[in-house]
C-alpha cells in the first residue's frame, strides 16, 4: 500500500491513541460531530476521532477519488469493475433516467407493480391473505427487515411468511398454519438453481399441488428470475415472472421487484415512501461535499476505527427499536459480503484489514448478555446504537425507556466506573467498609468505549428508506477507502460450487480428491443420506 494520504492517517492515529477517549468526547466542538442527513443524524461524538483525523480522512477520500466514484456510480458507468458492470440498485428507487439499462428497469418495476396491485385487490382469482416468500441471502435479508420495520402501516394487507433454509423444518414451520387456498407463492432467485431456494420452491409446489391440484396450484404461482425457462417449469405463467438486472446485486436489491412481496402487503402509499426516503438519501450522497457527506463521513470513520493495527476488529450494532430486530443481520450480509477482500483493484494498493465482523442484536436483549463484555471485557468493538425518537409506538413511557436505556448505555461505555465510585455506592448501600472495598474492583469499568448513535427522527417508511440507503452508501465509500471492489462476492461463488459437488458425493459420486477431514464427513453422511 503506497498511499501517502493514509500514512497521515496512521499518524493521526497515533495521536490519538495518547489521549483518553473521555478526555476526546469532552469536546468544545460537539456540532461538528453532529452528522445531520435526511430524517436521521449520526452522533460520533463519544467516537475516537476529532477534526485533525477527519481532516487526514478527507486527504484519503480525495486520493482514492472518492468523490468521482460517487459520481460514477450515479452516471451508470462501470463500478463493479472485477464483472464489468455498474451498480444499478439506486435506479431501483425510481431514478435512472438516460441509463438504458435503468430504463429496462423501470418497465420492469411498473409490470410489478401492476401485478403487486392486481394481487392485493383479489384480482389473481382468490384473496391473498399471505404471501410465502421463498429465498434467500440478499433475496431474503432485505425483505425481512423491511417487512419487520414497516408491517404495522398495512395491518389490513397480506402478510408475509419467509422461507430460506434448506432445513425443511424452516419450510414446516412457516406453512405449518396456512391456508394453500388464500397464499401466494412467491420464489426469488436470479438464477433458479441457488439449491436451498430450488429445494423450497418444490416443496412449495407440492404442498400447493397437494392440496389444490395441478393447474390451480400454477395460479398461486409467481417468481422473481432471470431464468425465466427455468421459472416457468417450475409452474409460474410467464406474465407473473419478474426478471432480475445483473447490475443489481441481491444485498442491494431489495427496492426492486426483489421485494414484490413487499409492494403486495404495504401497498402503494408505504412503499412510495420507503423509496422516497432512499431518494433523499441518494440526492445527499450524490450532491454534498465530502466534509459534509454523512455515508462518505461514517465509511471514513469505519476506515479509521477498523483498519488500524490497533483498531477494533468488530462493530456492534444495536437496535433500539424491536421492528429493527433485523437490522445487525441484514448489515452482516451488505458489509461483510461487501468488504470482506483482500484483492485491490485501486492505484495505491489495499489499505487493511477491510470490513469489519458485523454483529449484535436488539438493545435492551443484548444488555442482558453480551453488553456484559462490551462493558469490561478485554476485545474492543466499535459501537452503533440505532434508536428513533418516537420510540414506544405511541406508548410515551416505553417509549422514554427504551431510549433512556440506549443513551446510558453509550454514557456507561465512554465514562465507566471507577472502583472509588463503585466502592462509594456500596457503603452508602450499608455494606461493610472491608466487603464494599473488596467487591468495588469487580465493579469497576474502564470505559473509553466508543459508540456512535444514529437517531432516526421517526420510525416511517421513508426514514427506514433513509437509513437502509445511508448503509448501502456508506459501505460503498468503504470500499472505495479500502481499495477494493465492495459489489462482487467470488468468495460466495465458492461455497456454492463445492456445496454442489459435496451434494453429489454425498448422494454417492465419486467425491474427487479432497482433504482427509471432508471425504471422512463425506463417508459419514452417505450412510444415512445416500
Amino acid at each position: 500500500m503506497t498511499l501517502s494520504s493514509w500514512k497521515k492517517v496512521e499518524a493521526e492515529y497515533a495521536r490519538l491513541s495518547k489521549k483518553t477517549l473521555q478526555t476526546i468526547a469532552n469536546r468544545n466542538d460537539l456540532d461538528a460531530f453532529i452528522w445531520p442527513a435526511p430524517h436521521l443524524e449520526a452522533d460520533v461524538a463519544k467516537q475516537f476521532i476529532d477534526e485533525g483525523a477527519m481532516a487526514a480522512l478527507q486527504g484519503l477520500a480525495e486520493e482514492r477519488r472518492l468523490k468521482d466514484k460517487i459520481r460514477s456510480l450515479f452516471a451508470g458507468e462501470i463500478v463493479n469493475v472485477s464483472e464489468n458492470r455498474p451498480a444499478l440498485h439506486w435506479t431501483s428507487r425510481g431514478a435512472g433516467k438516460g441509463i438504458p439499462a435503468a430504463e429496462a428497469m423501470a418497465r420492469e418495476a411498473e409490470k410489478a407493480a401492476t401485478f403487486a396491485e392486481k394481487a392485493a385487490s383479489g384480482g389473481l382469482g382468490f384473496t391473498v391473505r399471505t404471501i410465502l416468500h421463498v429465498g434467500i441471502g440478499g433475496s431474503d435479508l432485505g425483505p425481512r427487515l423491511i417487512w419487520d420495520a414497516l408491517r404495522n402501516y398495512a395491518s389490513k394487507g397480506p402478510q408475509i411468511r419467509f422461507v430460506a433454509n434448506v432445513d425443511p423444518e424452516d419450510f414446516a414451520e412457516a406453512t405449518a398454519d396456512l391456508d394453500p387456498k388464500t397464499t401466494l407463492v412467491l420464489v426469488v432467485s436470479k438464477s433458479f438453481k441457488t439449491p436451498e431456494t430450488a429445494s423450497n420452491a418444490l416443496l412449495a409446489r407440492e404442498w400447493l399441488v397437494k392440496a389444490l391440484g395441478e393447474t390451480q396450484a400454477n395460479n398461486h404461482l409467481a417468481a422473481v428470475s432471470s431464468a425465466i425457462g427455468k421459472a416457468k417449469a417450475w409452474g409460474a405463467a410467464e406474465d407473473r415472472i419478474f426478471p432480475m438486472d445483473e447490475s443489481v446485486g441481491g444485498r442491494y436489491s431489495v427496492w426492486s421487484s426483489v421485494g414484490l412481496s413487499l409492494q403486495i402487503a404495504l401497498g402503494v402509499n408505504v412503499w412510495g415512501g420507503f423509496l422516497k426516503g432512499a431518494v433523499e438519501m441518494d440526492a445527499h450522497f450524490r450532491d454534498t461535499p465530502l466534509d459534509r457527506n454523512v455515508p462518505a463521513k461514517l465509511a471514513m470513520l469505519d476506515v479509521f476505527r477498523h483498519s488500524n493495527k490497533d483498531g477494533a476488529p468488530t462493530r456492534t450494532v444495536l437496535a433500539y427499536a424491536h421492528r429493527l430486530r433485523k437490522l445487525p443481520e441484514f448489515l452482516q450480509q451488505l458489509e461483510m459480503e461487501s468488504n470482506g477482500k483482500n484483492v485491490s483493484d485501486a492505484p495505491g494498493g489495499l489499505i487493511a484489514p477491510t470490513a469489519p465482523i458485523v454483529w449484535g442484536s436488539v438493545g435492551t436483549l443484548g444488555q442482558h448478555s453480551f453488553h456484559q463484555l462490551l462493558h469490561q471485557g478485554l476485545r474492543d468493538t466499535s459501537i452503533e446504537f440505532v434508536a428513533a425518537l418516537n420510540a414506544g409506538a405511541g406508548d410515551k413511557a416505553r417509549g422514554r425507556a427504551l431510549l433512556a436505556n440506549a443513551f446510558a448505555q453509550a454514557e456507561g461505555l465512554l465514562e465507566g466506573r471507577s472502583r472509588e465510585a463503585a466502592e462509594k455506592e456500596l457503603l452508602a448501600k450499608g455494606m461493610s467498609a472491608e466487603k464494599a472495598t473488596a467487591q468495588a474492583v469487580h465493579m469497576h469499568m474502564e470505559g473509553g468505549r466508543g459508540s456512535t448513535t444514529i437517531l432516526l427522527d421517526t420510525l416511517s417508511p421513508e426514514s427506514v428508506g433513509a437509513l437502509i440507503a445511508l448503509y448501502e452508501h456508506r459501505t460503498f465509500s468503504a470500499g472505495i477507502l479500502w481499495g477494493i471492489n465492495p459489489f462482487d462476492q467470488w468468495g460466495v461463488e465458492l461455497g456454492k460450487v463445492l456445496a454442489e459437488q459435496l451434494d453429489s458425493a454425498i448422494a454417492g459420486e465419486d467425491p474427487g480428491k479432497r482433504d482427509p477431514s471432508t471425504l471422512r464427513l463425506v463417508s459419514r453422511a452417505r450412510k444415512t443420506q445416500a
